[in-house]
């Protein structure tokens, strides 16, 4: 199936807004701070639910662990080695994220983006994956998702049931993080609180929403979305919220204002897209980089020696620089990766399987 290149457009700016939300903090402002983030993730749920099509349960599952689960494992492996090899053998250029093995297989096995403490007859502290939390709980979105839709599709659920059905999803999410203060493995209130980006999604490709746009259309969402920002901020991962209700009104309007930037783009910067989109096409391989980046590598010593060099002081300066630093390596990332046998074959499984099947011969 062709790719759709406003797609690969909206993807390629959710991962930079991944990317520069992991670095900028409030340097620029708390609410470009919030802004980023109420919008960086569900971006990548919303565009799911716009490519939803109906699948079998098994086919959603054996896609998922080619396509999600595999990549987090091979990430987790990586990270819980760099830090390893930090921790015995210190140098320049790795950094211990885990401090030790242990520590790394549980949190890779729990797979959240917010440390937590689980209470049982010991209680175990359990450390954050990192923004690899998305791969697991995308893969457990997926079947939900598709169970949901089965469930509505059989019993006829009319467009507004659909709704108040995954509201109260979206809900729940909120419900067990920050009534029950339930951080459960694999991110699963996210995945609660992403069916409903699942649906809007779904909902906009089906009156095609999106495309038929105006300028004042976009004007409202985008303002939707600043003062979304301005009310407080919007933690996917952990599913929590100042306000759940205005956070996801406001992500929402944010996923409609991104991909209506994302089709402008590529109608007129057609040169342009022909490379951002491969950013976006390539999300998965910026994603894992980043995430190793982040938490393993010592990137910042490039802008901490060169502001040394020079004698500057401003953070947003550096920071700026750290965003450019982390992209740079991502663009390297998507460039080199795909050339690599078996390595290409964990991050871009439809193109280069590991195990090929046989074609039956007519």
């Amino acid at each position: 199936m062709e790719r759709v290149k406003w797609i690969d457009n909206a993807r390629a700016i959710g991962i930079l807004l991944i990317i520069t939300g992991h670095t900028i903090g409030v340097t620029f402002g708390r609410t470009i701070f919030y802004a980023i983030y109420i919008v960086n993730v569900s971006i990548f749920f919303f565009l799911s639910g716009y490519l939803h099509r109906q699948k079998p349960i098994q086919k959603v599952i054996s896609g998922g662990f080619d396509n999600l689960l595999l990549p987090y494992i091979i990430t987790s492996v990586l990270m819980i080695i760099f830090s390893m090899i930090a921790v015995k053998r210190p140098n320049h250029f790795l950094q211990p994220y885990f401090p030790t093995f242990r520590q790394g297989v549980i949190a890779a096995c729990y797979g959240i983006g917010t440390a937590t403490t689980v209470i049982g007859k010991t209680q175990v502290n359990i450390m954050a994956i990192g923004a690899i939390w998305f791969l697991p709980c995308m893969f457990v979105a997926n079947l939900l998702y598709t169970g949901l839709r089965n469930l509505t599709d059989r019993y006829h659920f009319s467009d507004l049931a659909c709704t108040v059905l995954f509201a109260g999803f979206c809900a729940l999410g909120f419900v067990l993080t920050e009534k029950f203060n339930l951080y459960l493995p694999w991110s699963i209130p996210a995945a609660l609180v992403s069916m409903f980006f699942y649906w809007t999604g779904e909902w906009m490709h089906r009156y095609q929403l999106i495309q038929k746009g105006k300028w004042f259309h976009v004007a409202f969402a985008l303002i939707v979305w600043g003062l979304s920002a301005r009310i407080g901020i919007f933690w996917l991962n952990t599913a929590t919220a100042d306000n759940p209700a205005v956070a996801v009104i406001g992500s929402v309007a944010g996923c409609y204002a991104i991909c209506y930037v994302s089709i402008l783009l590529e109608k007129t910067f057609r040169k342009f897209t022909k490379w951002f989109s491969k950013l976006g096409e390539l999300s998965l391989i910026v994603l894992c980089t980043h995430i190793l980046d982040l938490n393993t590598l010592k990137t910042f010593r490039v802008m901490d020696k060169l502001c040394g060099a020079l004698k500057i002081s401003s953070m947003k300066f550096y920071t700026t620089g750290l965003i450019l630093c982390r992209v740079v390596l991502a663009v390297i990332a998507i460039a080199v990766i795909p050339h690599i046998p078996v390595i290409r074959s964990f991050f871009m499984y439809r193109q280069y399987p590991l195990i090929k099947k046989d074609k039956q011969r007519a």
